[in-house]
């Protein structure tokens, strides 16, 4: 026989079911820019960034409000790499809402500041620390409500076989993107291209107190300078 505390106990578990179900939503992709097939994300498990002089975050719910601004672009470089990392990668940012068709608007990007959906301080300028074995990119920023499958263990393992890159370390650099995301909406940005190759895109963003966030399966690899 169930008994009012055990009956008490599973409407407890199925509420915070919910609750973290209306919190979290991987509907962020990582392409490689507006007008390219792969806009979208193609769940290349990660999408694979040919020269990634430009890269894109789309929102594929239809049914999402608009984010709260900023969103954050977070990029993992290999650490060995880091050094070649220019301290504002960004030179351009775009929006389209919805996209392809929709209202154009013109964004900008900073350097993200601590606090920022519970974002740890910086170590400096965009600069938010090192990433190792046994950690995610969103759980090591203090961005709550992801999956966390962003980790150092399917970045890593995927640098080694799509580029041949051993990595035992990512350096997080996180970017303020200042620009419109909606239902179907795609924020376009340009990219210097000395960005490292090797190096994972992300981004995260929140609205009404849901976080909106990149798997893995979505997420962009820098895998050429061309």
């Amino acid at each position: 026989m169930i008994n009012k505390m055990q009956v008490s106990f599973a409407v407890l578990l199925l509420t915070f079911a919910a609750s973290t179900s209306a919190r979290a939503a991987s509907t962020l992709h990582i392409g490689p820019g507006a007008g390219t097939t792969c806009a979208k994300g193609c769940a290349g498990d990660p999408n694979l960034l040919a020269g990634a002089r430009t890269v894109d975050i789309y929102q594929t719910s239809n049914g999402a409000p608009f984010l709260s601004q900023p969103v954050l672009l977070i990029l993992g470089v290999p650490s060995q790499f880091d050094q070649l990392m220019p301290a504002m990668p960004i030179t351009a940012v775009k929006a389209s809402n919805p996209y392809p068709g929709g209202t154009r608007t013109t964004g900008t990007a900073s350097f993200a500041t601590g606090g920022t959906y519970g974002l740890i301080d910086p170590v400096s300028d965009g600069f938010f620390g090192t990433m190792t074995s046994g950690q995610d990119v969103y759980t090591f920023l203090g961005l709550s409500g992801a999956n966390n499958s962003d980790s150092f263990t399917n970045w890593a393992a995927q640098d080694l076989e799509y580029v041949d890159l051993t990595v035992t370390s990512f350096a997080i650099h996180v970017y303020a993107i200042n620009a419109d995301l909606g239902p179907d909406g795609l924020i376009n940005i340009s990219l210097v291209r000395n960005v490292p190759k090797g190096t994972y895109v992300v981004a995260y963003g929140q609205a009404n107190g849901k976080s909106y966030a990149v798997p893995f399966t979505e997420a962009g690899l820098k895998v050429s300078y061309q």
